[in-house]
């Protein structure tokens, strides 16, 4: 299957890590779902330099670019608008 490489920004505003915080475990909980039904492998959150959050990256097995959209919109993060913005890139974990 595909694998995708998902590279998200948080919203910089002054309440965007309260919203980060607010949703954090219903975002987490997707991901314990997602990596039961094979589709999550790996992940976490991007630091900046102080080591706060500020955004997310994440891999996934899923059909196709059209399905890793769907996917990635069904978020958490996106419906708490928390990510400001995301890319998706088509990936390949290495194997070694």
């Amino acid at each position: 299957m595909p694998q995708f490489l998902i590279i998200a920004k948080d919203e910089k505003d002054e309440g965007a890590l309260q919203r980060r915080l607010s949703v954090r475990q219903n975002h987490l909980d997707r991901m314990k779902v997602e990596l039961d039904k094979e589709i999550f492998v790996m992940g976490g959150a991007t630091l900046d330099e102080q080591g706060a959050m500020n955004g997310s990256m994440l891999v996934i097995d899923i059909e196709d670019m059209a399905a890793a959209l769907k996917w990635i919109n069904d978020d958490p993060y996106i419906l708490g608008r928390v990510w400001a913005s995301f890319e998706v890139l088509s990936f390949r974990m290495a194997k070694v």
